[in-house]
């Protein structure tokens, strides 16, 4: 076989290695469609999708985990687009892997961060916002730690001070499902940012000080 049908057939195949989501529509991670990304398809993979490869005792998702990062976020639209959005290709038939493995993984890594820059341009959110939002993604990881992990002397040890004001209720898959949406509702179509007043009316979070 030629180099040029190896390549096409390399192709085929990537397009054939396909998923069915919730919606029912097929989608191909190795060949990803935006069409197909929609913010039920995110949540609903997202709500899935368990924090800290599935190693706690109470489930949490990266659904929670994305509208948490938004909230702590600057109450600028753009950037808690991008917060919420941050993790949006872990949706798609191709889950998370933990940080110190992705370098055994490039091929993964890369397949995934397709799906992900697909997503920012489909919902029209600039990538380089991922300096800005970064912090608070290690913030939000912080507060995760004290409220999710029972056993972490010497994990993570170089994170910051998690904040006393937010406490982290873990929801089950498809109540973080209606948080994410809600979120993307409020956020992408009414254009209003979260707060901690946002928090404190929808379930996943015991909240104090609704104005800060």
């Amino acid at each position: 076989m030629g180099y040029e049908a190896a390549l096409l057939t390399d192709e085929m195949r990537t397009r054939q290695a396909v998923i069915q989501l919730a919606d029912g529509n097929m989608f191909a991670p190795l060949a990803p469609d935006p069409a197909h990304m929609s913010p039920e398809a995110i949540a609903c993979g997202l709500a899935n999708a368990c924090r800290f490869g599935g190693q706690t005792r109470k489930y949490y998702s990266v659904a929670q985990h994305s509208v948490l990062v938004a909230a702590l976020a600057p109450k600028r639209l753009d950037v808690q687009k991008y917060a919420l959005l941050h993790d949006a290709e872990e949706a798609f038939g191709l889950p998370d892997l933990p940080t110190p493995m992705k370098p055994f993984f490039p091929q993964f890594v890369e397949a995934q961060g397709r799906i992900g820059e697909m997503v920012l341009e489909k919902y029209a959110v600039k990538a380089t916002l991922k300096g800005l939002v970064k912090p608070y993604d290690t913030l939000a990881l912080a507060i995760e730690k004290r409220d999710l992990k029972e056993t972490s002397d010497g994990y993570l040890h170089d994170l910051p001070t998690p904040p006393e004001h937010i406490r982290i209720r873990p929801l089950t898959p498809r109540p973080a499902e209606q948080l994410f949406l809600a979120a993307m509702r409020t956020v992408f179509e009414k254009g209003l940012p979260i707060d901690r007043g946002w928090l404190c009316a929808h379930p996943g979070f015991e909240v104090w000080g609704r104005h800060a």
